[in-house]
């Protein structure tokens, strides 16, 4: 499958959505499978089939720098269980959003690692709320979605992207701390989440992004 045509499948998906409240979307997947450039594109067409889109990023409701290093920095069941907050994003987003009140798509900005104002944002009915984000699929946010898909890749492919975005000035790191912290903490903890929560029996689709060119849907 050409990534072109796997657009077409997932935003002819959300558009079939019912439009008498508003929908909301999990993008679920490991650090780095691409999650965000996945979730734009899928943005960029709904929108442009007059279909509102509210994306939002799990990235911005983390908790805070010492809650999420209270364990040793490889640790995978610390990146599981300390990294983000499942019930800020319930009050802040799914909450609201099933009951047709205005959500506030953002409470932490990891940069700055400082708590965001609130800036509520209205919905009309038929609106998308496309969250994209690691373990939305999970026990934890709870089911809560419209629409939930996962998306997977091999672990030597994540790896390697990694690397090239995060190793370096302004990094996580040199290449041999990223492949250690990826492979000792980011993969482990997905592996760990996958045991305990089930992410594929959640899924309503499944998709293989190990190529971002040449995708595989794996089910749905």
């Amino acid at each position: 499958m050409r990534r072109d045509e796997l657009l077409v499948q997932l935003s002819a998906q959300v558009l079939a959505l019912p439009e008498d409240g508003v929908a909301t979307v999990a993008l679920d997947g490991m650090s780095c499978v691409g999650k965000t450039t996945l979730a734009l594109e899928i943005a960029e067409v709904v929108t442009g089939a007059g279909r509102p889109v509210l994306p939002v990023s799990y990235d911005d409701f983390h908790h805070e720098r010492e809650r999420r290093h209270r364990s040793h920095r490889f640790s995978p069941e610390g990146y599981l269980r300390d990294s983000y907050d499942p019930a800020l994003l319930r009050r802040l987003v799914l909450d609201p959003a099933a009951t047709g009140r205005p959500v506030v798509p953002a409470a932490y900005d990891l940069a700055t690692e400082s708590a965001v104002p609130p800036q509520p944002v209205e919905l009309a009915a038929g609106s998308v709320v496309l969250v994209e984000g690691e373990f939305l699929l999970g026990a934890d946010v709870g089911g809560r979605w419209d629409l939930g898909v996962l998306l997977v890749a091999e672990p030597a492919a994540v790896l390697a992207r990694a690397v090239r975005r995060d190793a370096g000035p302004g990094g996580l790191g040199d290449e041999e701390t990223v492949r250690s912290l990826y492979l000792r903490r980011y993969l482990a903890a997905w592996s760990l989440y996958e045991e305990r929560h089930d992410p594929w029996s959640r899924a309503d689709v499944v998709v293989d992004l190990t190529d971002p060119l040449a995708p595989r849907v794996l089910s749905g």
